[in-house]
Formats: C-alpha cells, structure tokens, sequence
C-alpha cells in the first residue's frame, strides 16, 4: 500500500460529527499526556518526509514501511514476535509486510529514517519552535527516564536508539516512546483480563467512537473473528447488540485506570510542570491536525 493509498484510508473525516467519547471526558493526567501527545508521535507514522526518504531507500509500501519502523525496536525479530508486540493486528496482515520490509531496507536505515525526518515535517508545518520543543523534551526525557520497563518490550527496545540532534526530531522522538509505552502497558493490563487482540480492538473502538467493527477490520480481523469475539463479550455482559453496556463502559473505563496506573512513575517524574506539558503539547498536536498533517478524525486521535 503506498503512501497516498494509506492516508486517504486514515485521514478521512467522519462521516458525521462525533460525540466527545467517553476516554477524552475528564481524562488523568496520564490519559491527558496520552492524547496530547498522539498526533505528535504519529509523525513517525505520517511523516510525507520519511514516506519519501524510505522510497528513495527502496522501500515504496508505506504500511510495509510503517510495520518494520514499529518493529525494529527490538531489532530484526522473527515475525510472530513483531506481530504480538504490535498487539492488535492479525498475523496474515502483519507478517507479509514485515518480512517485505526487513527484506527492502536495512534496520539502521529504517531506525534513521523514523527518528530523522518527523523533524523535518514538524518544522515545516510548525516553523521554528524550537527553544519551546527543546523544554518540552527535557520534561518528557525526565518521564522517559523514570519510566518502568517491566513488560513493554517496543518502549524499552526505542530507548537504545540514538537521540536526534534535532530539538523537533527530539520532541517527535520522545512522544513515540511514550506513546509505546502506554501502548505496551495497556497491552499488559488487557492481557492479564484475558482480553484477545480482536476484543480488545472492539472494547476500544466503541469506547472511542468508531461505529462498531469498523476500526477492528482495519487490523485484518474477518467478519467471522470479530462475530466470535462480540459473542465472547456479549457473553461477559460487556456488550449489548453492537453498544456497550453500563458494565462494558464501566469495564473498560477500569482497564483505562489501571493502564494509567501503570505510567505513574512517568507522571511523578514530570511532576508539577506537567499540565502546563500537557497544554503545550496539545496545542502543537491540535496545530498539526489542523494542518493535515495528522488524522482529523478525534476518534483515531484517542483509539491511537
């Protein structure tokens, strides 16, 4: 899938206006940070620079591209390691990607490329804010350092990479470590509820806004895996028809609560300084979304 082909999919506005869902309604400072700092951090997803430079590379499909940047964090693992780490995706999608990946680019290119060019987009669209990015990622180093290990294999594997020069590059950097850290941490706490991939993808969709199965067939699920995991949740109380239940929203606000638990040492660490972060952050990411630069949709924004 090239890049033009990928962006239409995800950059769509929805059809209609959306409800502020349920996790963006007195959020944590932990969920705060989160989706303050989404449309950031996916400019190592979205970047048209770093579409560009891995064509120039040789690699040409972006969501190949966008497989192999997320999984190179733990180096060139077998593929069911990076389709697990990626958590909500199936096998058959993930795995022909990633091996069509590895195979047309090397790792240390991949790694530069994903750090590197995000920089070169955020300045484009936001000019020289660089004294403020370089604050902003003194804090969030400050997070990062603090932040716990323990089971969340794609943060920890990102903390052996090179930090860019760059302060815009930097702040992308730092908001996609975080970002996989509470992507891994709310991965842990689903698993542990014994939560598989599809119905964790459905607990989220709706409590995102998405109408529901919509969001879970972009990850590759079937109409009949995600039939089957609707009944396991109908089953549990947790949903009614194709909407959640007063148990299911309550369920999965607990998951929410306990994911943020999991980030509070990142929360301590910034300590006082991070609501005006948080604000910061915010602003830049509202900026680049209304820019184009990142997803308009508020629903993609808080499913991330």
């Amino acid at each position: 899938m090239d890049y033009p082909t990928m962006r239409d999919l995800f950059f769509a506005a929805p059809p209609e206006p959306r409800p502020l869902p349920p996790a963006a309604t007195s959020p944590s400072p932990a969920r705060a940070l989160r989706d303050a700092i989404e449309p950031l951090a996916c400019l190592s997803i979205w970047s048209p620079e770093a579409a560009e430079a891995y064509a120039e590379l040789g690699l040409d499909d972006y969501f190949a591209a966008y497989v192999w940047q997320r999984a190179a964090a733990l180096g060139t693992p077998p593929a069911p390691l990076a389709v697990v780490a990626l958590g909500v995706f199936t096998p058959e999608l993930i795995t022909p990607q990633y091996e069509a990946g590895r195979v047309a680019l090397r790792r240390e290119d991949v790694v530069r490329v994903r750090i590197e060019a995000p920089g070169r987009t955020l300045r484009r669209v936001l000019g020289d804010i660089d004294d403020d990015a370089a604050r902003a990622v003194t804090l969030l180093r400050r997070g990062i350092d603090a932040a716990d290990r323990t089971a969340r294999p794609l943060f920890t594997g990102l903390t052996a990479d090179h930090w860019p020069g760059d302060p815009l590059a930097g702040l992308v950097h730092a908001c996609h470590l975080l970002r996989e850290h509470r992507g891994d941490s709310h991965l842990a706490v689903c698993a542990v509820e014994g939560l598989d991939p599809v119905g964790m993808n459905l607990l989220t969709e709706l409590w995102c806004g998405y109408a529901f199965r919509s969001y879970t067939v972009t990850r590759g699920w079937s109409d009949a895996q995600i039939d089957a995991a609707a009944d396991r949740l109908r089953a549990r109380g947790l949903l009614a028809g194709d909407r959640l239940t007063e148990a299911g929203l309550s369920y999965r606000a607990e998951l929410e609560r306990r994911t943020d638990r999991m980030q509070q040492s990142v929360v301590e660490a910034i300590g006082g300084e991070l609501d005006t972060l948080t604000k910061q952050l915010c602003a830049w990411s509202d900026a680049l979304v209304g820019a184009g630069a990142a997803p308009p949709d508020p629903a993609k924004r808080f499913a991330g």
